[in-house]
């Protein structure tokens, strides 16, 4: 499912399948003041501010964990 990189970015951004978890990911992104959810933030935690880019990874390995696909990466 996740061999592509537009298949990665299909399912943490866009997949109607994981609505909820995404709708969830940005409600916690919100209250970190980040609000661009795109593939650099939420694998790199690219541009965002050195004190928070821990909680975005953890964030999105938690998001990965509820789908069910941390283990497939």
């Amino acid at each position: 499912m996740l061999a592509t990189p537009e298949a990665m970015e299909h399912f943490l951004l866009q997949c109607p399948c994981f609505h909820s978890q995404h709708t969830a990911l940005r409600s916690r992104f919100s209250v970190l003041a980040i609000i661009t959810l795109d593939m650099p933030t939420l694998l790199a935690a690219s541009g965002v501010h050195p004190f928070w880019q821990p909680a975005v990874l953890r964030l999105t390995c938690a998001f990965l964990r509820k789908a069910g696909e941390l283990p497939r990466l």
